[in-house]
């Protein structure tokens, strides 16, 4: 299960860097992000499909798909990927770490009794260490374009977050993961893909080899992989643990951007992703529930 997160969370933290070449590249960012997840979803279903699996979903089960494909990735990736032209990928990254903390939220609001002592100290330790690591990276421009993009990235977390929490009452049904994460984005990519043909001019859009790149990555990596563990994890586990990736991102977008861009890591970036690591362990202390005991079994 660890060694799932650890990857999850390596793929999720590259994936700025990725968006952010892309929509620097000239491409449009609803029909850039809309593609990728259309993409994922019919090469997930032909493949259970061709192996044959079971890819169909009951209609309570689709209803659940959409919520979540609509909270999770329309409007979280519509935000994202609009919010990337104007700001960092590094503040991207930051403003998504606000996610776990909203999870616990919505699921303290919910009932839940999770959310005390220890899980809500690291909590907030893991946000004071993402804001320590990032700060120095942060773009201080302040134009409109970046405050607005800044509140809707912020505003997207807390879709996002109710997603999550409905995703695990989606999954405990035994429902497959990754048939989910197909549907969830196909759903998804469709309110990406209206945006698209509402808000931008198809006409301006060009491709190269620095667009074509980015899009196979954040297509098969981001997609299929990553958001397939994504939702495996929550079944496994719970709505606050696989979410807790948004904490390590943006020190990995700084690692990146070391080892791409050639750019310097501070002291403050260390000291950052020590809090970080303190704050995760603090939130994942015994995190595995009797559903983790699950292989990724692809029944």
């Amino acid at each position: 299960m660890y060694f799932a997160y650890a990857m999850m969370c390596l793929i999720f933290g590259t994936t700025f860097l990725a968006i952010k070449i892309g929509v620097d590249a000239g491409v449009p960012p609803f029909i850039f992000a809309g593609t990728r997840f259309l993409a994922a979803g019919i090469l997930i279903i032909l493949f259970f499909r061709l192996t044959g699996k079971q890819v169909r979903l009951s209609r309570q089960e689709l209803r659940d798909a959409c919520f979540v494909g609509i909270s999770m990735t329309t409007v979280l990736f519509a935000t994202l990927y609009w919010g990337e032209r104007y700001i960092s990928s590094g503040l991207a990254a930051l403003l998504s770490a606000t996610a776990p903390m909203i999870v616990g939220a919505v699921q303290w609001r919910q009932g839940s009794k999770s959310l005390l002592g220890m899980k809500l100290a690291g909590l907030c330790l893991g946000l004071i260490g993402v804001g320590t690591a990032v700060f120095p990276a942060l773009n201080s421009d302040g134009t409109l374009n970046s405050m607005v993009a800044v509140v809707f990235i912020l505003l997207a977390q807390v879709t996002y977050s109710i997603g999550a929490v409905h995703s695990k009452r989606a999954l405990v049904s035994g429902t497959n993961p990754y048939i989910f994460n197909a549907y969830q984005m196909l759903f998804g990519s469709a309110g990406l893909i209206l945006l698209s043909v509402l808000l931008e001019p198809w006409q301006t859009l060009s491709l190269n080899s620095s667009i074509i790149k980015a899009w196979l990555y954040l297509t098969v990596l981001g997609s299929i992989v990553g958001h397939g563990t994504y939702y495996w994890l929550v079944r496994a586990t719970n709505p606050l643990f696989p979410s807790t990736w948004t904490y390590i991102s943006p020190i990995i977008a700084q690692f990146v951007g070391y080892w791409w861009l050639g750019e310097t890591i501070s002291f403050r970036s260390l000291v950052g992703l020590a809090l970080v690591l303190l704050g995760l362990l603090l939130i994942n202390r015994n995190v595995r529930t009797p559903s983790a005991s699950i292989s990724f079994n692809t029944d």
